[in-house]
């Protein structure tokens, strides 16, 4: 809606403004922050200052634009069925964060996104829009000067504080369950096994950084040389994944908010793997965590560098210092990340994974064509019968 109107501006004098400055606009949400950036000419930092606070301070916000946005969010929706890894994703936060925002869908529930009016958007920016809750930066080659000035004089009308009282402000706290969302109309099943993580402020925040490059991706179709021969794999998930050749996706992921999170895998292939999928899912953070050698510690700790290299773009580090700031209250330096992760070895991730998921209880989200799996009842039963099922078949691999 920041885009679609401020009291001085209107929708298309915006539009006009970003292309006469041949700036490249973008927002993004998730759970816990917004970001609005603006790309421009070091000569237009003032100037994309000025838009930014009057998008942000001054939006219209009125009924028929809100109309317009609801209907693209609605079409969205219609889309979630292509989005497969998005969509499992969304769906593993709502099962292990049911009780708590943290747990509802980005793009909003489909069915309350109907029924929201200009008002609820108005409770919202009154709520969330104000001085202490807005960090503002700028990247590149511009004066700090300058900028402290365009800002004060942009974001002047944005009160410092709200008498609105927060909701929403208890901590989020896991609870692990299990979600089937059956759909026989799908070929493929997706699978998502999450369990409880650590939070940005956590001293174990950097070791799950590293964990997760470890444990990396599985791609069929760069990885079936490979296939059912477990001696030529070359870390863990490629090898417990190299006797079933239907399971054609696998990805570690690791999310970190400001007082929970979420460390898990998704898995992608043929309906006939589900329980398979789900059983790979529990073992690779527990019985398989066992097999990691200094190998793959040094080289997930080196796909970790590349990573925080090659993403170095502009957007991406407003958007990373702003986190910080929001979240740590000081920027969290790519430089101080890989220090970190540099004295992280073999025998600490081992006793990570030891500390957090032995005898932990996981989220089990399963979607797409599982009528093998959702007959089953409770989470006791199905964790159970999982494992007992299929773990002959795998516990070969390492023999």
């Amino acid at each position: 809606m920041a885009l679609r109107g401020t009291s001085n501006k209107s929708k298309t004098e915006l539009a006009e403004v970003i292309e006469n400055m041949g700036a490249r606009y973008s927002a993004h949400s998730d759970r816990e922050f917004t970001s609005y950036n603006l790309q421009v000419l070091k000569g237009d930092a003032s100037g994309a200052v000025n838009l930014l606070g009057d998008m942000i301070c001054n939006a219209s916000l009125n009924s028929g634009e809100l109309e317009l946005v609801k209907d693209e969010v609605s079409m969205e929706h219609e889309d979630n069925h292509n989005r497969y890894v998005e969509t499992t994703l969304e769906n593993a936060h709502f099962n292990s964060f049911r009780e708590h925002m943290m747990g509802q869908p980005i793009k909003g529930d489909r069915d309350l996104t109907s029924s929201l009016g200009v008002d609820h958007l108005r409770d919202f920016h009154t709520a969330n829009y104000f001085g202490d809750n807005v960090v503002v930066v700028a990247t590149g080659d511009v004066s700090h000067d300058q900028i402290v000035d365009a800002v004060e004089a942009a974001f002047s009308s944005l009160p410092k504080t709200t008498q609105v009282v927060a909701k929403n402000t208890e901590k989020a706290v896991y609870v692990p369950a299990i979600l089937f969302l059956r759909d026989d109309e799908m070929v493929n099943s997706n699978v998502g096994i999450f369990y409880d993580a650590p939070s940005v402020k956590h001293e174990d925040y950097y070791s799950f950084l590293l964990l997760k490059h470890m444990f990396g991706s599985y791609r069929i179709d760069q990885h079936a040389e490979h296939l059912n021969d477990c001696h030529k794999q070359y870390n863990s998930m490629h090898a417990l994944l190299g006797n079933l050749p239907d399971v054609t996706r696998a990805d570690s992921h690791y999310f970190a908010y400001s007082d929970c999170g979420l460390f898990g895998n998704y898995f992608f292939g043929n309906e006939v793997f589900t329980r398979q999928m789900n059983y790979c899912g529990v073992c690779l953070p527990t019985i398989y965590s066992h097999y990691l050698n200094d190998v793959e510690c040094i080289r997930g700790r080196n796909h970790l560098y590349n990573e925080l290299l090659t993403t170095e773009t502009p957007e991406s580090v407003n958007t990373d210092i702003g986190k910080n700031m929001l979240q740590l209250g000081r920027r969290l330096p790519r430089s101080e990340i890989a220090k970190r992760v540099a004295h992280i070895d073999n025998y600490h991730i081992k006793q990570l994974c030891n500390e957090w998921f032995y005898d932990a209880e996981p989220s089990f989200t399963n979607w797409g064509p599982i009528e093998m799996v959702s007959q089953v009842g409770s989470y006791k039963y199905f964790k159970i019968n999982t494992m007992s099922t299929v773990t002959n078949a795998h516990h070969s691999l390492f023999n």
